[in-house]
């Protein structure tokens, strides 16, 4: 049987024409883009500009006819460019954003994309089950972020919130409901409103659950000999880092006495929070104190400072297996993820 292979071509608002090769024969689909002067901009992708209209003619002809002699299928996908879409949404977010599109071709699993969801659900199943041609990961530059896929059946947008990046934080809480719309705009405008508050309380509960465990459990082991010195090291180093979160959430978003300003900075100068990677032995320990004696108190506060939930949260993805003791856990420095 001869192989199949095919060409889509989405024609986008910046003046190109992006092409994406698939089908068991996508070899000789690539090949005939290739000798029909379509640059490549990701190893399963291609684009042709426009600007200059007589050379984009004379490529088209090219590609049709080295199609034809391939034996390749090539079809005009009928939908918007996704990656114009995911550049519509970003700018209409508040703060810095970026989109990064993600080919899905088909017989590829989107596994480095599915496992990351946090939410169980549609986005997954459509992950699983239907050829996307195209995704969107939108990030913040701050750790946020967002899947974008365009559901088959309808045309319809949907997004929705991957686990935090670096992925060091367990998360606990209910993910965040995805968003669905019927154009870009209103799918920024719901998940500004929405889903961006839904996932930053996710993220606070997450962080208050992680910061909580971890103090029960080391003031448990204060014992000599009661617990691994790298197990304690890895969740002072957790602590440290939600603390850095809870006293930003308490400054910008409560009104503090007096008491509760001096309180923060006591926290911040005694955990060390400038320089939380500095290996210190002596501010190691005198974080350790600070955080045993007066850990409780900073996360009530945090408590306290909750954001309201917009909508009842989704269903949050089940973990495989049982999550091991907050001692067990291996420490993990933070860094870039995907």
């Amino acid at each position: 049987m001869t192989p199949s292979a095919k060409i889509t071509l989405y024609l986008s608002a910046h003046d190109r024409i992006i092409a994406v090769p698939s089908g068991t024969g996508r070899r000789w689909a690539e090949a005939v883009l290739d000798l029909s002067d379509f640059a490549k901009i990701h190893h399963q992708t291609r684009t042709l500009t426009l600007n200059d209209k007589v050379r984009a003619r004379q490529a088209l002809t090219h590609l049709h006819q080295a199609a034809r002699d391939c034996q390749v299928t090539i079809a005009t996908h009928p939908r918007p460019y996704l990656g114009d879409i995911a550049e519509t949404i970003v700018a209409a977010l508040p703060g810095h954003w970026m989109a990064d599109v993600e080919p899905l071709p088909d017989g590829q699993d989107p596994y480095y994309l599915r496992d990351f969801l946090w939410e169980t659900g549609e986005i997954s199943d459509l992950l699983d089950r239907s050829q996307l041609g195209f995704a969107a990961v939108l990030r913040d530059g701050g750790g946020t972020e967002l899947l974008l896929v365009e559901r088959p059946s309808d045309g319809a947008y949907m997004v929705g919130a991957l686990t935090p990046s670096p992925d060091y934080l367990d998360v606990t809480a209910p993910a965040p409901r995805s968003v669905i719309a019927s154009d870009a705009r209103l799918a920024a405008r719901i998940t500004e409103t929405r889903l961006l508050p839904d996932y930053e309380r996710a993220v606070h509960l997450s962080r208050l659950d992680e910061a909580e465990r971890d103090l029960h459990w080391a003031r448990d082991k204060q014992e000599p000999g009661a617990y691994d010195a790298v197990d304690l090291q890895a969740a002072l180093h957790r602590f440290r880092d939600h603390a850095v979160a809870f006293i930003a959430t308490l400054r910008d978003k409560t009104t503090l006495s007096a008491e509760q300003t001096t309180f923060l900075a006591h926290m911040e100068n005694g955990l060390n929070l400038d320089a939380p990677d500095d290996p210190d032995p002596e501010s190691l320990a005198d974080a350790e104190a600070v955080w045993l004696v007066d850990g409780q108190e900073l996360i009530e506060m945090a408590h306290a400072a909750t954001p309201a939930p917009v909508t009842p949260p989704a269903k949050p993805k089940s973990p495989a297996t049982a999550p091991p003791p907050p001692g067990a856990w291996t420490f993990h420095a933070p860094g870039p993820r995907r």
